[in-house]
């Protein structure tokens, strides 16, 4: 997964534990770094960790200052508070997310028009209590608040969906690779 900041940066997940390698929270070989070209010739010549010793980083968004990773079992909220552009913030916002199945746990976060983080989540699934609330859902397309505060399971798709996107008319989009 990769993704683009408001200064031209590019964001990438890079993992080495993917996809037989889950390894405890914390000691992960996993980890989010920032590609940046800072002499102008079109070449990323700059190279920040921002965030290390993930395991597995399926998706991640820009929000609230810093970004949203979903990491099964958690949805995680990484921050660098100090302007270093190195994550000194992390925070498990909720967990849930099935971890079973590298291939089949939550991917394509994206923000939606309406402050809503929207995903998609294959059979590995969700179980789990957000906002005191308890969820259970297999795979399919869900939506939360950037806090963490609420989630919500909108609608289960095929097991070979691949994606979420936005029409131009904003509607949701889940997008399906399956075979005719």
């Amino acid at each position: 997964r990769s993704n683009w900041d408001e200064r031209g940066r590019l964001w990438i997940a890079e993992s080495v534990d993917y996809p037989n390698s889950r390894q405890p929270d914390g000691q992960g070989n996993d980890r989010i770094v920032i590609c940046e070209d800072t002499d102008g010739d079109g070449v990323a010549d700059k190279f920040t960790v921002f965030a290390d010793k993930l395991s597995i980083p399926t998706s991640f968004v820009f929000a609230n200052g810093g970004i949203i990773v979903t990491q099964a079992p958690h949805t995680l909220f990484l921050k660098s508070s100090k302007g270093d552009d190195k994550a000194d913030v992390k925070k498990i916002l909720f967990s849930g997310w099935g971890a079973g199945d590298t291939h089949a746990g939550p991917s394509n976060l994206q923000y939606g028009f309406d402050n809503w983080i929207y995903g998609i989540v294959g059979y590995s699934g969700f179980n789990g209590t957000v906002g005191g609330e308890r969820h259970k859902f297999s795979q399919g397309f869900y939506r939360f608040k950037p806090d963490g505060s609420m989630l919500e399971f909108l609608r289960s798709t095929s097991n070979n969906s691949w994606g979420v996107g936005f029409s131009e008319e904003f509607r949701q989009v889940v997008l399906r690779g399956d075979a005719g």
